[in-house]
C-alpha cells in the first residue's frame, strides 16, 4: 500500500525536472526560464494564433505530465505561456470589454479516464493568473470561460495521423451551443496546435451560430503544418 502510494505520488510530483531531469527539483530554474519565450505570432483562418514555444521534445514532456498526470507545475508553466499570449492579444487588438476564452475540449471517454477536463484545469489556472497580476497591460479586462463547443462524432486519437487525416478526423467534430451568445472578444485556448485542424473545426462551429473568434492562443506549436 505505501509503495503504491508513492508511486503515485512520484508521478504527480515527480523527484526530477520534468524537462530536463535534474534532481529533487518538480521544475528546475533554467529550465523554467528557457520555457518563457517571446510570444509568436501566426495567422490560421485570416485569424492571429499566438504561441510562445515551438514544440519539441521538452514540450512534449510538459504537456504530458500537465494532461496526463495532472501536474501542477506543468500545467501553470502551460497557462503562463498561454496568458503571455493572452496579453499580446489584449494589446494588439486593443481590447478593452470582457474576454471568452473558449477551449478545444478532449473526448469525453478521455476525460474519464484522467478523472478531469484538461482545457478546463488550464483555463481555470490562466484565470488566476489574470486576477493575481494588477499590473498587465489591461488589468481592468475581465476573463471568463465558455464551455460552448461539444464533440458530436466519434474522433480518432490525433497522435498518429498526418495532417490530411486530422482534417478528415475532426472535420464536422464540434458543435457550438448557445447560439444565442453575442461576445465580440472570444478567443479560443488550447495547449498546442500541430496541423490546426482542432482549431479550424472549432472555427467552423462557432460560424455556424455567427461567431467569430478574434484570436487562437496555444504555449505550443508546429508552424510548418499550418
Amino acid at each position: 500500500m505505501l509503495s503504491t502510494l508513492k508511486s503515485l505520488s512520484q508521478l504527480i510530483y515527480p523527484p526530477f525536472c520534468l524537462l530536463c531531469k535534474k534532481p529533487n527539483e518538480a521544475l528546475c530554474l533554467s529550465c523554467s526560464l528557457q520555457w518563457q519565450q517571446p510570444v509568436k505570432q501566426r495567422v490560421i483562418e485570416g485569424m492571429p494564433l499566438y504561441f510562445s514555444n515551438y514544440y519539441e521534445e521538452k514540450g512534449a514532456r510538459l504537456i504530458l505530465a500537465a494532461k496526463e498526470s495532472g501536474n501542477q507545475a506543468a500545467r501553470n508553466l502551460l497557462a503562463l505561456s498561454i496568458y503571455k499570449g493572452l496579453q499580446q492579444s489584449i494589446i494588439d487588438l486593443k481590447i478593452k470589454d470582457e474576454i471568452d476564452l473558449i477551449g478545444i475540449p478532449s473526448r469525453a471517454s478521455v476525460n474519464r479516464v484522467r478523472g478531469r477536463a484538461h482545457i478546463d484545469d488550464l483555463i481555470n489556472s490562466i484565470i488566476e493568473i489574470h486576477h493575481s497580476k494588477r499590473s498587465g497591460p489591461q488589468p481592468e479586462v475581465k476573463l471568463k470561460q465558455l464551455n460552448i463547443l461539444q464533440i458530436v462524432k466519434k474522433i480518432k486519437d490525433q497522435s498518429g495521423l498526418n495532417k490530411v487525416s486530422r482534417s478528415t478526423n475532426m472535420s464536422g467534430a464540434y458543435l457550438a451551443i448557445h447560439p444565442e451568445l453575442s461576445s465580440k472578444n472570444l478567443i479560443i485556448v488550447d495547449d498546442l496546435t500541430t496541423t490546426g485542424a482542432s482549431i479550424r473545426a472549432a472555427i467552423s462551429a462557432l460560424s455556424i451560430v455567427n461567431l467569430r473568434p478574434v484570436a487562437v492562443i496555444t504555449a505550443c506549436a508546429v508552424t510548418a503544418h499550418l
